[in-house]
């Protein structure tokens, strides 16, 4: 089956690019994980929606949860399964400015934590730039942590993201979205038309 995805992913970047294989396979369709029920895709959103108070248009399933199997490089295109987690778009330029200005103002050399220490390097030096904020890596920063710390564990006993950890990231605008995402896709291009 993975064979299969991981072709028609390869065949539609060698014959319409980059741009357009993003569309097909992340941003514009009804994610794997939802099994083709587009009410379901819906009515997941709209219980999100409520509880991080975002438009429901604004979120979007992103991952191996969407397209089936990982593109990350380092877990070699493997297949969505009972393990996996479920990345979520947030496009609210509200939540990134806040999220900007509480990681800006935080003392790097206050943070006693390693891992957090990391999170807020990683955000200075490359998410940022292209208007991200791994909300799941710093939200314990954020003013609005209470309030998705707790969306995230409602929508774990959600269906079909029941038992699963759910990861939100937090995007300053679609073409943020779209780029971020696209870049990702073009670092993976070579590794993807290899296989």
């Amino acid at each position: 089956m993975l064979d299969e995805k991981l072709l028609a992913l390869k065949l539609s970047i060698e014959m319409h690019g980059i741009d357009i294989a993003a569309d097909t396979f992340l941003l514009d369709r009804l994610p794997h994980l939802f099994r083709e029920d587009w009410h379901l895709y819906r009515q997941w959103k709209r219980k999100l929606a409520s509880l991080i108070q975002v438009d429901p248009r604004n979120i979007s399933v992103v991952g191996s949860a969407c397209t089936g199997f990982s593109l990350n490089p380092l877990k070699n295109f493997k297949n969505f399964d009972g393990n996996s987690d479920v990345d979520v778009a947030i496009v609210s330029e509200h939540h990134f400015s806040i999220s900007w200005r509480a990681l800006r103002s935080t003392n790097l050399s206050a943070v006693g934590d390693h891992k957090m220490r990391s999170a807020i390097g990683d955000h200075r030096s490359r998410y940022i730039y292209w208007g991200c904020i791994a909300a799941d890596r710093i939200l314990g920063l954020l003013p609005f942590k209470r309030e998705w710390t707790e969306a995230m564990y409602a929508m774990a006993g959600e269906k079909p993201t029941e038992e699963r950890e759910i990861n939100f990231r937090i995007y300053r605008d679609y073409d943020a979205l779209r780029a971020y995402h696209m870049n990702g896709m073009e670092n993976l291009k070579s590794k993807i038309l290899e296989n």
